[in-house]
């Protein structure tokens, strides 16, 4: 299953967990896609993470940032196709 709901709410979450960052402060995310609709950006552009996206907690672990965020009152979990 993937998610839908807002880059804030992804920023927000990736936040809380501590997920790990780049040397340009970017999250390291790999495995799958985040994408906004339409190419929208800001905090309240909705946003669509595929069930394969996987960010980076730190120690060469990785976790899923679909489940992780499913497991949160923010946006749902939807089934991604294509």
């Amino acid at each position: 299953m993937g998610w839908i709901g807002t880059m804030g709410q992804v920023k927000h979450y990736l936040a809380v967990v501590g997920a790990e960052r780049d040397e340009h402060g970017a999250y390291l995310i790999r495995g799958g896609t985040v994408v906004t609709f339409m190419g929208l950006t800001g905090d309240t552009a909705e946003a669509v993470v595929s069930d394969a996206a996987e960010y980076s907690v730190g120690g060469g672990r990785w976790a899923n940032l679909a489940a992780g965020l499913a497991s949160t009152s923010y946006g749902m979990s939807v089934t991604v196709v294509g």
